[in-house]
């Protein structure tokens, strides 16, 4: 065995060797040029490592003809600062630019209805990279008539009813179509304005409209041929906003009657017109439970209205939520199982859409945007709800997921929207005057 003479603590290649040693010239050189390497990159790790994004990006929902930002995070262990780059897998869907590689955005603008996968890779200067990828689905809407808003889909989901303006004014005629847009059928002509939303009875045979001409409101039934109009209330007060109840037999509504708005229902043949609330105060909007058993309806009262549920004879009303100052129709909506009522609330001075149990138990603030979002109405099984969000000065189509989550943005409309009954279709007012259909079934397949 070969044993070292050097001292102890030497370290190793470091022993002395005579000056005139050309060994020993050669190792200081050496030592000398890594050292000068060890200190030009001291901070370099040992082990580049490459970016690594922070998670996973969760999939887009972008209408047709609009932008949207979106913030991508990558971590750099190394410290550097990465540089982006992006593609869309379809650039007649979806374009894709960036925004600022410094604050890691881009922005994704709709095309065309479709899906798109987008791929963001993020290298950093010694070129070392990873990617991250997404869908972006653009919902395919059509536009079905060039006159007319307020849509609402029979039951047997083959026709849709909706209002005509009348220049440019809110109230009109009602008219039907087919679910494709043609078959244009005019079926009121002399009953006035239509205030709101067109309201198929049950078996989808007629159509409840309250309707005014000057300060008389009144509401009428007529066959979904447009024959057979009646007014069925006949007075010169104020009646308005009908709803069927789930047998075809009674319409409820709202009545200035009393000299106060007061809940009433009626029978379908006019008859037995009776007061369901004699409450001081003002009550409105109702609107029957699915079993026909309860209704739901706005009071006002210390300055506030507030979501109330009764039996369907008047009896038991019991205030379930404070919702603020203003309510509109179409401002909440029973699950179609019963056991839950939506309604569009603004305790915090922000319209936002909370879903509680039909007795006001568990109360969720679904939305809990700084944006106004209201008109919730529940998909026909119960699974997720379509409601309107206004910003930047127009109302957008969302639907989001029944517990809030899953939020998309499908389309610009006003409300009020209706479901197709199965489910795969979105009937709503596009361009102010126009009725569009959005198609859900490419994504939530039903």
């Amino acid at each position: 065995m070969h044993h070292s003479n050097r001292p102890a603590n030497a370290v190793p290649g470091r022993f002395r060797r005579p000056l005139g040693s050309s060994t020993g010239l050669s190792a200081l050189v050496v030592l000398g040029a890594v050292l000068s390497g060890a200190c030009e990159n001291r901070l370099a790790p040992v082990n580049p490592v490459a970016p690594v994004p922070c998670g996973a990006t969760p999939d887009q929902t972008i209408p047709v003809g609009k932008s949207e930002s979106l913030r991508m995070c990558f971590n750099d262990e190394n410290g550097d600062r990465v540089a982006l780059s992006a593609r869309s897998s379809n650039r007649a869907v979806l374009t894709v630019s960036i925004v600022s590689s410094a604050a890691s955005t881009l922005t994704l603008t709709a095309e065309g209805p479709g899906t798109a996968t987008v791929t963001v890779m993020a290298t950093d200067p010694g070129g070392l990279s990873s990617t991250v990828s997404f869908s972006v689905w653009v919902p395919s809407v059509a536009r079905l008539n060039h006159r007319g808003y307020n849509p609402a889909w029979s039951p047997d989901g083959t026709r849709i009813a909706f209002l005509v303006p009348l220049n440019d004014r809110a109230g009109g005629p009602i008219s039907v179509m087919n679910a494709d847009g043609s078959g244009v059928t005019r079926l009121t002509h002399s009953m006035g304005e239509t205030l709101v939303v067109p309201v198929w009875s049950p078996d989808g045979s007629r159509i409840a409209v309250a309707t005014h001409y000057g300060d008389d409101r009144e509401i009428h039934l007529v066959n979904a041929d447009g024959s057979g109009a009646t007014d069925v209330t006949n007075n010169d007060v104020y009646d308005a906003w009908p709803t069927w109840s789930p047998d075809g037999s009674r319409v409820l509504f709202e009545s200035g009657r009393d000299g106060n708005s007061e809940i009433y229902v009626i029978n379908a043949d006019g008859s037995g017109a009776t007061n369901l609330t004699n409450n001081p105060g003002s009550d409105r909007h109702p609107l029957w439970s699915p079993d026909g058993k309860r209704i739901a309806f706005f009071r006002y009262r210390y300055d506030n209205y507030e979501l109330y549920v009764m039996n369907a004879d008047g009896s038991s009303a019991t205030s379930l939520m404070t919702l603020g100052r203003a309510v509109f129709p179409g401002g909440h909506a029973w699950s179609p199982d019963g056991s839950r009522i939506a309604v569009m609330g603004s305790p915090g001075g922000h319209n936002g859409i909370y879903v509680m149990n039909a007795d006001g138990s568990g109360a969720t603030n679904l939305t809990g945007s700084p944006a106004n979002d209201g008109f919730p109405v529940w998909s026909p099984d119960g699974s997720r709800i379509a409601f309107s969000r206004r910003q930047d000065g127009r109302y957008e189509l969302y639907v989001m997921n029944a517990d809030g989550t899953g939020a998309a943005n499908l389309a610009i409309g006003e409300p009020f929207y209706s479901w197709s009954p199965d489910g795969r279709r979105i009937a709503f007012g596009c361009n102010w005057s126009d009725i569009c259909v959005v198609d859900l079934s490419e994504k939530w397949d039903r």
